[in-house]
């Protein structure tokens, strides 16, 4: 979530398996008020979780939906911490924040700043701001490239 859809850990910690919606049209993950359709593998790797999480509810549905959280601990009705989950993306080799902004940029090269604010859940400005990051960024990129 933090390196494809720019989300923080923060949020991608507090993700429970209510937030997961899978139907004959494929797995969605509802992080704001659109759904997001997960692409394979991702899709499949979402389904796993909440198959995990189903199996351990009982120790794991502690939480303000009652809900399993995606992300738990060893510690019953708690969700894995943001830093936590920071330092298991940095010890594979993926520091957050910076796949986080590139994932933001990405996408909005891909889509208008309102649909990002819808999918997303990022305030208006914010989702101009990197629409504007990612405009002059992909201009850079154009004029490095001319001969």
């Amino acid at each position: 979530m933090v390196l494809i859809y720019g989300q923080t850990p923060a949020r991608t910690c507090r993700l429970t398996t209510d937030h997961v919606l899978h139907d004959e049209d494929g797995v969605a993950l509802r992080i704001n008020k659109t759904p997001l359709r997960l692409p394979p593998p991702l899709d499949a790797l979402v389904l796993q979780l909440v198959d995990i999480a189903h199996s351990h509810e009982h120790a794991v549905n502690s939480n303000e939906t009652n809900a399993p959280w995606l992300f738990p601990t060893q510690r019953p009705g708690r969700a894995l911490t943001s830093s936590r989950l920071a330092t298991r993306l940095r010890n594979i080799g993926l520091p957050s924040e910076a796949g986080r902004c590139a994932a933001l940029l990405d996408l909005c090269t891909q889509m208008p700043p309102a649909v990002l604010q819808r999918l997303l859940g990022i305030s208006p400005m914010a989702a101009e701001r990197w629409s504007a990051g990612a405009v002059r960024m992909a201009y850079a990129a154009e004029v490095a490239r001319r001969p």
